[in-house]
C-alpha cells in the first residue's frame, strides 16, 4: 500500500491538515461543476443507494474517483473485517465528518426535524482516505455485488412507504383527480396517487410525494387548498431525486426523469451552482437515507410500529378502499404485517359501493348550484376536490341507476343506504338536490354521507341536514366528521374543536389547520364513544379540547354534556366564544383570520358553560329573592361537586366540618379566619366559577365560596360521601387534577373585613326575612 502523502516536518506539518481540507474542498467544488447532464446526476445518485450512510460530499469524491465502487471503508475498518488493503491501491480522500451519537432502539429511523441536524463534510476538521472492496483482498465479505436490476416492486415496499408517510402524518389513498406523479394535498395531509398506475408506477409517484413530504413541508401549515401539483425547478428536482434513490436501491423501473442539474442549480458563476448542488444534494441523501433505513427494516420483517413514533394509533394505508390491481401489478400488498393499515374490513362491497357512490356526486359537482353556494361558504373548487365534496342531483335514480350499470344488486344499494324503497316499492336515492359530504370512519374508510340541502328550500318540507341511515358500516354514534382529515394535525398536537355541524368543521380546519382539527358529530349528541375515539386520535391530556357551541339552551345542554363526557380523558376543557355565530358563519362573513382569532384568544372554561347551564335551569325565578338564592346554592353545589378530590379534603380540613355562618342572628357579619385559607385553596378553574356565578347572580364571591365550602362539609358528613353529578351531566366521572386554565379570574376575594348585612348569606338555621331584589346585580336585605 502507497501511504497517501509523505510525512512532514517542521512548521509546515501544523498548516498540512488545513492545506489538504483546503484542496478537498476545492476539488469537491470542482466536482460538483462537472455535473452537467441528467445522467451524471442519475449515476451519482446511484451510488448514493449503495451508500446511504455516506455524506453527500463524500460519495460525490467517491463517484468523482471510483465511479465503480460499490462499498467503501478505512484502512481500520477492512483489517476488522479481515480484509488487507492491496499494496500500491491509491487511496479515495474523503471528509472525515464527525460520527452522529447511535440511535437507542426504536429510533434508528430519525425523523427529520426531531434532532440537531446531522454533521455534514463542512463540519471535518481533516481529510480521510477510505478504500472500495475492489481496492482489497482476504476473505469473502458480504457486500453488494451492485444495485438490483429495475424491475417489478420488490413485496412489502409499497407498504413500507405507506408506512413512512403515516410516520409523517399523511393518508395515501390511489383516486382519480391527480397528476402521474401524484399529488399532496398539504391541509387534508392527504398524498393521492391515480389508481391506474402499476405497480412501479406507484412506487415512484408515492417516493416523490414523499420526498415533498420530508422536504417541504412547512411547521406552521400550508395556505388552503395548496398541492404539490406542477412542482417544478429545484423542488422538483429534490422529490425526483429522492425516487430516483429509493427505485434504484430496491431494483424498481423509475418511472420519471430527471432534470439536468443546470436546470435547477444553475450556471451563472455568480449565483455560485456547485454551493446549490451540494445544498440540495446534502438534503437529498439525508432524506434519502431516512427512507432506505426505514423501508430496509420493514423489507427484513422488523416490527414496522418501531419506526412510526405516533402518540396514538393510526391507519398508513389508503383513506378509501381502491380496487385491487392486477396480481403483477399490486404494489408489495403483503398480508403478513396486518399492522400496516386497518383491520380486514367484513364489508368490502359495500365499502365499494360507497365508493362508486362519492365518485359519482363528485362528477356532479360541475354545473350545479353547489359550486356558488361553497363559495360563498369560502370553500374553493380546490379544497371541494380534497374533501370530496359532490352533490347528489335532483332526479329520483340517478344515483340508483348509475350503481346498477356497475353491477350492484337493489338489496346491496339499500343496504348501503344511499337509496331507499318508495312508497310504490321501488327503490329511489336517498339523497336529492344536496350538497354531499363524505364521512369516514375510524379507520379512514367511506362510511357514510351527510347531505345538505338547498340554502333556499323550506326547512319546513325537508331537514336541512340528512345523514345515511344505521348500516353494516354507518354508525352516527361512533362516526366523527373531520377526524379523518384532522388526524394527522392531532397527531401532532392540534387541539381538537368539537362543532355543531360539518361546514363549522371545515371552516376551523381551513382557518387553523396547524392548531385546531374541526370535528362534528353526525346528526347525534356527542357520545361516550365519540370521547373514547377523540382519545385515540390525539394526547388529550396534552392537547384539552375546545368546544364551538352557541350559548343558547341547546348549546347549553351539548356543553353539559360534553364536560361529562370528556373530563375523565382531559382536565383541560375549553368553550369557545362565538358571539352568535357559528364557526361556518365567522369563517365565509369575516374571514379565516377571525375564526382563526376566535378559536386562540376568545375562549373560557367549559366550566362556565356548566355554570350557566345551572342558572338558566332558575331563568323563570330569578326576578325574586328566593329564586336567586336557590340558584346560587344550587350553583355552589355544582361548583362542589366539580371540586378534584384533592381540593375538596383541604376544604374540609379547614372548615373542621362545621358550616359557615356569615352572619349571626341580628345579621351582624361573623367574621371567619378559615374562609381566606378556603379561598386560596380553590383551583383556578374554581375562582373563575365562583367569580362567574357571583357576577351573574349579584352575590358577593365570599358568599359563593361559603356555600361551596358548607356544601362540601355536608358531602364529607353524609355516609355515602360526595354527593353523586347532578345538574344533567349523566355521565360525568370525577373531576380530574391537571393543568391549570389560562384565563385566571381577575378579582381578588374574599373581601375582608365582610360587608355589611347586605351582602351575605344567612344560615338555614336562622328565620329572616328573605332579602329584596331590585336589579339583578345589586342584592339588598331587609331586617
Amino acid at each position: 500500500m502507497t501511504p497517501p502523502h509523505p510525512a512532514a516536518s517542521g512548521p509546515a506539518r501544523e498548516d498540512e491538515p488545513q492545506q489538504k481540507l483546503s484542496a478537498l474542498r476545492a476539488r469537491l467544488h470542482a466536482d460538483a461543476q462537472a455535473l452537467r447532464t441528467s445522467g451524471d446526476w442519475a449515476a451519482l445518485l446511484r451510488t448514493t443507494a449503495l451508500m446511504p450512510e455516506q455524506d453527500f460530499a463524500n460519495t460525490l469524491l467517491v463517484s468523482a474517483q471510483v465511479p465503480a465502487a460499490v462499498m467503501v471503508c478505512d484502512y481500520e475498518r477492512w483489517a476488522k473485517a479481515g480484509r488487507h488493503v492491496r499494496r500500491g491501491e491509491k487511496g479515495i480522500e474523503t471528509f472525515a465528518v464527525p460520527s452522529r451519537l447511535a440511535p437507542r432502539r426504536g429510533q434508528e429511523d430519525r425523523e427529520p426535524g426531531d434532532d440537531q441536524p446531522p454533521p455534514t463534510w463542512r463540519d471535518a476538521t481533516r481529510t480521510a482516505y477510505v478504500w472500495d472492496v475492489s481496492q482489497t483482498t482476504g476473505p469473502p465479505a458480504t457486500v453488494p455485488a451492485g444495485l438490483p436490476s429495475p424491475g417489478p416492486a420488490p413485496a412489502g415496499l409499497w407498504d413500507a412507504l405507506c408506512w413512512l408517510a403515516r410516520r409523517q402524518g399523511f393518508a395515501v389513498e390511489q383516486e382519480h383527480g391527480a397528476p402521474t406523479d401524484g399529488t399532496v394535498f398539504w391541509t387534508a395531509r392527504r398524498i393521492r396517487l391515480l389508481p391506474a398506475l402499476n405497480a412501479q408506477e406507484a412506487v415512484w409517484a408515492l417516493a416523490h410525494q414523499l420526498g415533498h413530504v420530508l422536504l417541504h413541508d412547512q411547521p406552521g401549515g400550508h395556505p388552503p387548498g395548496t398541492t404539490t401539483t406542477g412542482c417544478t425547478g429545484l423542488r422538483k428536482a429534490e422529490a425526483d431525486s429522492v425516487a430516483y434513490v429509493t427505485c434504484a436501491r430496491y431494483g424498481v423501473t423509475p418511472a420519471g426523469q430527471l432534470a439536468y442539474p443546470e436546470s435547477w442549480a444553475g450556471r451563472d458563476p455568480r449565483a455560485q451552482p456547485a454551493a446549490a448542488v451540494l445544498a440540495a444534494g446534502h438534503r437529498i441523501t439525508t432524506t434519502a437515507a431516512d427512507v432506505i433505513r426505514h423501508t430496509d427494516r420493514i423489507l427484513r420483517g422488523d416490527d414496522p410500529s418501531l419506526a412510526v413514533p405516533a402518540p396514538a394509533p393510526r391507519p398508513a394505508a389508503a383513506a378509501r378502499p381502491r380496487p385491487a390491481p392486477p396480481a403483477a401489478a399490486t404494489p408489495g400488498r403483503t398480508a403478513s404485517r396486518p399492522a400496516a393499515g386497518p383491520p380486514r374490513d367484513p364489508h368490502p362491497r359495500t365499502r365499494r359501493i360507497l365508493t362508486s357512490t362519492l365518485h359519482f356526486y363528485a362528477g356532479q359537482l360541475a354545473g350545479s348550484w353547489a359550486p356558488e353556494y361553497l363559495a360563498s361558504r369560502g370553500i374553493s373548487a380546490a379544497v371541494a376536490s380534497e374533501w370530496h365534496i359532490g352533490y347528489a342531483p335532483d332526479a329520483w335514480t340517478a344515483l340508483t341507476d348509475h350503481l346498477r350499470g356497475l353491477g350492484y344488486g337493489d338489496d346491496e344499494i339499500a343496504a348501503a343506504g344511499v337509496a331507499k324503497p318508495s312508497r310504490r316499492g321501488t327503490l329511489i336515492d336517498r339523497f336529492r338536490d344536496r350538497v354531499m359530504l363524505p364521512v369516514d370512519d375510524e379507520h379512514d374508510r367511506i362510511a357514510g354521507f351527510i347531505g345538505r340541502v338547498h340554502p333556499d328550500r323550506d326547512p319546513g318540507d325537508v331537514p336541512r341536514y340528512l345523514n345515511s341511515p344505521e348500516s353494516a358500516v354507518f354508525h352516527k354514534g361512533s362516526l366523527l366528521f373531520g377526524l379523518s382529515r384532522g388526524r394527522a394535525a392531532l397527531a401532532r398536537g392540534a387541539v381538537p374543536a368539537i362543532v355543531e355541524g360539518p361546514f363549522d368543521a371545515l371552516a376551523v380546519a381551513l382557518a387553523d389547520p396547524a392548531r385546531h382539527a374541526g370535528l362534528a358529530t353526525c346528526g347525534t349528541a356527542l357520545t361516550g364513544q365519540h370521547a373514547e375515539l377523540l382519545s385515540r386520535a390525539a394526547d388529550l391530556p396534552r392537547t384539552g379540547v375546545l368546544t364551538c357551541f352557541d350559548a343558547d339552551n341547546a348549546g347549553r345542554k351539548a356543553a353539559v354534556r360534553a364536560y361529562g363526557l370528556l373530563r375523565p380523558h382531559t382536565p383541560n376543557l375549553q368553550a369557545a366564544r362565538l358571539n352568535a355565530k357559528d364557526p361556518a358563519a365567522i369563517f365565509a362573513q369575516d374571514g379565516p383570520a377571525a375564526l382563526r382569532a376566535v378559536l386562540r384568544e376568545h375562549r373560557e372554561p367549559l366550566s362556565a358553560r356548566l355554570i350557566d347551564a345551572c342558572i338558566g335551569q332558575f331563568e323563570k325565578h330569578l326576578d325574586h329573592t328566593e329564586g336567586i338564592y336557590r340558584a346560587m346554592r344550587s350553583t355552589a353545589a355544582l361548583i362542589a361537586e366539580l371540586l378534584p378530590g384533592q381540593a375538596a379534603k383541604q376544604i374540609s380540613q379547614l372548615t373542621g366540618g362545621r358550616k359557615l355562618v356569615l352572619f349571626d342572628n341580628l345579621a351582624n357579619p361573623v367574621e371567619i379566619p378559615a374562609l381566606p385559607r378556603i379561598a386560596a385553596a380553590l383551583p383556578a378553574e374554581t375562582a373563575y366559577q365562583v367569580v362567574r356565578a357571583a357576577a351573574k347572580l349579584g352575590f358577593d364571591a365570599t358568599e359563593v365560596i361559603a356555600e361551596v365550602a358548607n356544601t362540601v362539609t355536608r358531602d364529607a358528613r353524609s355516609p355515602k360521601g360526595r354527593a353523586p353529578a347532578r345538574h344533567g351531566t349523566h355521565e360525568r366521572a370525577r373531576p380530574v387534577p391537571g393543568p391549570e386554565p389560562a384565563r385566571l379570574a381577575g378579582a381578588g376575594f374574599p373581601l375582608p373585613p365582610l360587608s355589611p348585612p347586605g351582602d351575605a348569606v344567612l344560615a338555614d338555621s336562622v328565620p329572616h326575612p328573605r332579602p329584596q331584589v331590585g336589579a339583578r346585580h345589586q342584592v339588598t336585605r331587609t331586617i
